[in-house]
Parts: C-alpha cells; structure tokens; sequence
C-alpha cells in the first residue's frame, strides 16, 4: 500500500484534474450559450409575437375609422353635389382605398414572416372567384382607357378544393398590378387546365397578361422579393409598398404550387401561377333557380375588336351548344363587343342583338328590339343569358322560375299610417338587413320608418306616432333589449303599451323567453318570410277598419326560421328570400345581393380578424351581425356557419368556436360565386 502511495504519479492527477475541470467549464459554457439562444429564440418569438399583435392591433384601429371615412364618402356622393366637388369625393375616396390597401400588405406580410398564415381548403368556383375579380378592377382598367379581357376555360371544374380568399388575393395583386403598369393596350386574365393531372384532380394555370412595356431579365430575378419594384421611380409615380408579388409568391408557396414571370423589354410581361387543386366531391345543395339556357339551335355572330376576345365568347357559345356564324352566313343573334370608348356600331335592323360594353356606357336610342346590354369584362353566365334572352328564349323561364308575389298597394304616406296608428318603427344596424325589412313591410302596405340603432329608435318612439317597434337585439349604442326597457319605464303609469318584437339572427333556445322577460311582446327569427311577418302585423296592429285600441293578443314566439334554413338541406343561395323581395331576378334584385355581398365580407373579415386578437366580445358580434345578413339575402350555408360559431362563443366554447369561423371564409365565397353566376 506504501509502494502504491508512494509511487502514484502526482502529475498524471493533475492532468485528470485539469480534463475534468474543463470538460466542466465546457460543459457550463456550452450549457449557458444553450440558455442564451434559447432564450434569444423566445425572446425573438416573442418580440415576432408581439410585432404582429401590434401590427393586427394598429391595423384594425386603421381600418375601422378608414372603413367609416369610405362608407361617408359613399353616402355623400348620393347628396347631389356638383362636378367640382364629386371630382374632390372620388379622389379622397381613391386615396382611402389605397391607404386600405397598403395596412392589408403590411399586416399579411407580418403574419407570413410570422408563420402565422393559414391556408383554409373549401369548395371554390375558380370561374366566377376570377370574374369577380375582373368585375373590382374594371373600372381602374377603364379608366386608364384599358381592354381588360377573361377568359375561362370550360374544362375547368365546376368546383375545386382550395383557399378562396387568398387565391383572390393573389389574382388582384397580378391584375391590378398589370392595370396600374399598362400604358395602353389591355390586360389579359385567363384560366385554364393543364395535362397530366391526377384523378380527381386538376391542374390549374392562372396567367395574367399586359401589353405594357416589359421587365428586364436582371429585374426580373428580384421581383418577387419584399419592397421590390421594377423602378425606384415606380413608388412615386404608382404608390404602393412592393409587398404584393412577394406576398402573392409566399401564398401560392404554402398553396404547394409555382408562380413565375414571362417578360422581355418591349413585348409585354405574363405573370403566371399554378396550382394542383382537388376537385370538390360533394357539390354544395343549390337553392332552385333558373337553369342556364341551352343555345342549341342558334346560330350567332360574333363581332369583337380582338382576336383574343372573339375566341372567349366563340368558346362559351360553343359550350353552351350554339353555333357560331361564318362570314357570309345566316345567324340569329349577333354579339357585338366595340372597343371601349368607341361609338356604337350600327346595327343590322330587325335582328337581335348583345351589346357588350361598360356599365357606365350610355345606352343609345334606337336599337332593334330584342337587344340586351351587358357589362365589360364578358362573364361567360351573363352572355348565354342575354344571347337566349334576346332570341326570346329565356324569357318563359324566367317568369316560370320566379313566381310573382302580390303586394297590397303602395304603403300609405306617414301621416295616414300614424293616424291609422299603423305606422311601424324599425331598429336595425344593418344596411341589407334594413333594406330587407323596408321592401317586406312595403310589399304588406305598411308604411314605416327605420333608425340604426336603439338610441336612434328611442328618439323616434318619443314622438308618440308609431303602432309597433320591429327591433333588432344586437345593436351599438343601445341594443333592443336597452331599448325596451327605456320604452317600458317611460311607460309606466301612462297606461299605454307599444308592441314590442324582437327580429334577430338568434333562434338559440332561451331567447325567445329572453325577450319576453325583457318585457318584449314577441319574437321572430331570422330570416323572417312575408307570411309570418303579415301574421305578426295583423296581430298587433289595429285593422284598417277599426283606429281604436284593442286588448293585448297573447305574445308571439315564432322561434322558427324560414324554410331556407330548416332541415339538412342548406342553400348557398336561396333565391326564394330575393324572389320574395323583387319577384323577378332584376337589376334591382341583382343589386341587393351585390349590397349583401358588401356588408358580409368586413363582417367576415372584422370575425377573423377578431379572433386574430382572441376577443372573443368582438367575435360574437360579428359573427352575430353576419348570420343576420347572410339570413336576409338567402345565403343560408353561410348563415349556418355564422350561428355556428356564435352559439360557441355564446357556451365558452372559443377554441370550438375559432375552428367553426374557419369555415366562414370559404362559405361566403360560394355565396360570391353563386351570386356571379346570376
């Protein structure tokens, strides 16, 4: 044991000593730089966490006052102002559109830095999304004297499976793009489907084409880059942030597809996407309405300024089963399509005719009998339309298909109502939904007048001039249920009671008694139809024969809504409610739904958006007033998916009610397209 102590090598401890310290102070060092770049990865985390909460957050406090500075804007070009003072309008309204634009580049670009955007997978209506997007920007091209041309191609499935939203995003970036940096000539936007697709699938290319002045190759390869433009002089003579191609490539990257550039200086640039899309399986349940006509058997002349338009409308009246005229031959109908800004041409006498042009076009006097004017771009649904109408073959649908309602005669003037103690007083924040309930009541002969919210309503029942309140619960300022019992206090000891009826989008159960409890006399739910709303006036208003009081019926609980939305089988768009409402489907039918869609996309956009913040309060609202809108013009999928996510939020159910709002997106698209193909 001596030897063994005696001899140990006292270095070769040393040694040991010494590797062990530093694998150790390796060890810690290697650790401690661990902990500091996990904890600068959080840090970073966080502070991307944070950055786009800001952004999202600055975004809306924007938008909502941008969205009301728009919508004043709007309401005062119809107040009658002079050339000058129009001129002033447009431009403000030009320049709050971009400033729109420009916080919607930055917020989507700081959630795809952030890995925070989600591609949604719903049943798309390629053809009519792109005509829609073509419809938003035609009155830029026109106004830079433009030809924008579309072009679907008929192969393309009736419906894909894809994100709605961002693929029409993608499509106004490269379209307005193009517009803004095309001098003269046009812009082309086609579509169409390519070989080597799987089953069940389909393999899409999108290409929008410009006659502008081209992109050098060097440029080219930077294009797609964030804050890129092809000039350093382009953001001060166009605007914009430079966010758009590369946003448009980073969305079509997480769509696993390929976008790309096609351009030489001097020949004009193709801007190009394509995508692999699953056909949809199940086709969405479609209200009845009016089938696309068959053009068999006529024969049509078509007479375009362009090689490239000419073959669109041959290719649709094609598909549609019509022929198309030679030269020389005998034909039916002729489609003629001049080139915006050019006189009308003359035409042949005693035939009908399609005229193609800009909706703002003037209509000149004159024109054979028979002829049927559309708008720019051609839309492949309204051109079969008006060919068959002009040859009177879509008229007999038509009026087979719409079935006529009978109104009672014009409402009578205020003063007669008010006397008659008729006059009905409506509190409801939403334009469509006001819209609806005004043209209801004027279909029964019953004169009313309509306030936006509670507070407004209030004011007017003051007055002492009205028989029944019509209220919506959910309003700002003061909602129905606030109202009702301001009206019920100023009632007490006067011994008179107004009737009070809820109109709301919610049928969940425990609202009716809600409304009682309130000190209501009733409630309907929305959508409401002309039956039940005559049966609640007859109810509660005096008869026209008698002006007197009469003792209080029992309270109305009609808790069920419209056929549209009983049962399993659930419309996109229930042309029963407009049919209701106009009787035929018209311009002024078409132009409600054109409304509706505008009140329902910020509706559904300020409910993502909601979510995006985690305010579950805002979520519920908006998602209440959306159901509400959707309910009134028919669009009963989008209706469901609303009360859906509502009736979550309503139990605490936030994470069940965030997954159902993903549906919202896609939904209100099928509406749009449903809408694009009247």
């Amino acid at each position: 044991m001596r030897d063994v102590i005696v001899n140990y090598d006292i270095n070769d401890y040393k040694a040991k000593t010494e590797l062990t310290s530093e694998k150790l102070f390796i060890t810690i060092i290697t650790a401690l730089r661990s902990y500091d770049n996990i904890r600068t990865a959080r840090e970073a985390q966080s502070a991307s966490r944070l950055k786009s909460s800001f952004l999202a957050t600055m975004s809306h406090e924007i938008r909502t006052p941008m969205n009301a500075v728009l919508g004043m804007l709007e309401l005062m070009s119809h107040t009658g102002l002079d050339d000058d003072q129009m001129e002033m309008l447009f431009t403000a309204r030009d320049a709050a559109g971009t400033l729109l634009r420009i916080i919607d580049d930055i917020l989507d670009f700081s959630k795809i830095e952030a890995g925070r955007m989600d591609i949604e997978c719903h049943p798309v209506a390629l053809g009519p999304l792109v005509e829609g997007v073509a419809d938003m920007l035609a009155a830029q091209a026109r106004k830079r004297a433009l030809d924008l041309h579309v072009h679907i191609d008929p192969a393309i499935p009736e419906l894909l499976m894809g994100d709605p939203l961002r693929l029409r995003q993608v499509l106004y970036n490269l379209t307005g793009n193009a517009i803004k940096f095309t001098e003269k000539g046009g812009v082309t936007l086609s579509v169409r489907c390519l070989p080597g697709a799987a089953p069940g699938r389909a393999l899409v290319r999108v290409a929008v084409q410009d006659t502008g002045i081209g992109i050098d190759d060097d440029v080219q390869k930077q294009l797609f880059q964030p804050f890129t433009q092809a000039e350093s002089s382009t953001s001060r003579r166009f605007g914009g942030t430079g966010l758009g191609l590369s946003i448009s490539r980073r969305l079509i990257d997480l769509m696993q597809g390929r976008i790309g550039l096609d351009s030489a200086l001097g020949q004009g640039s193709t801007f190009w996407f394509e995508i692999d899309l699953a056909v949809a399986q199940e086709q969405p349940v479609a209200a009845p309405q009016p089938a696309l006509p068959s053009l068999a058997g006529l024969t049509v002349l078509v007479a375009a300024e362009t090689q490239a338009l000419r073959d669109t409308v041959n290719c649709y009246i094609e598909a549609a089963g019509g022929r198309v005229a030679g030269d020389g031959q005998p034909w039916n109908v002729a489609v003629v399509v001049p080139r915006p800004g050019d006189v009308w041409p003359d035409l042949p006498l005693g035939k009908p005719a399609v005229l193609v042009a800009a909706a703002d076009s003037v209509r000149p006097a004159g024109l054979p009998s028979g002829t049927v004017q559309i708008g720019r771009p051609v839309r492949r649904v309204p051109l079969i339309r008006a060919v068959a109408s002009a040859a009177g073959q879509e008229t007999a649908a038509r009026a087979a298909a719409s079935p006529l309602r009978q109104g009672r005669g014009e409402p009578p003037p205020i003063e007669v109502a008010m006397a008659q103690g008729r006059l009905v007083l409506v509190a409801e924040d939403q334009p469509v939904n006001q819209m609806v309930i005004r043209r209801q009541l004027s279909l029964l002969g019953i004169a009313a007048e309509v306030t936006e919210d509670g507070r407004q309503a209030l004011t007017a029942w003051r007055t002492g001039r009205f028989g029944l309140v019509l209220t919506d619960c959910n309003m700002p300022e003061m909602d129905g249920f606030e109202l009702t019992a301001a009206i019920r206090e100023a009632e007490t000891g006067t011994g008179l009671r107004t009737p009070i009826i809820a109109l709301t989008a919610n049928a969940m159960a425990g609202e009716s008694q809600r409304c009682l409890a309130a000190g209501m006399d009733g409630f309907l739910a929305k959508p409401l139809e002309l039956d039940r709303l005559d049966r609640c006036l007859a109810q509660w208003l005096p008869p026209l024969s008698d002006g007197g009081a009469k003792a209080a019926p029992p309270p109305l609980l009609d808790t069920t809504p419209g056929d549209a939305t009983r049962g399993d089988t659930t419309a996109v768009l229930n042309l029963a409610r407009t049919l209701e409402l106009f009787s035929v489907l018209d311009d002024e039918a078409r132009a409600f739904l054109s409304d509706f869609l505008g009140a329902a996309r910020p509706l559904a956009d300020g409910l993502v958006h909601a979510f995006t913040l985690d305010d579950a309060g805002a979520a519920r609202r908006e998602a209440h007033a959306l159901a509400g809108v959707a309910k009134s013009a028919g669009a009963d999928v989008l209706a469901r998916v609303a009360d859906r996510v509502e009736e979550a939020l309503v139990q605490g159910k936030v994470d069940e009610a965030r997954q159902a709002a993903k549906a919202v997106p896609g939904a209100l698209e099928q509406v749009a397209a449903a809408i694009a193909s009247l």
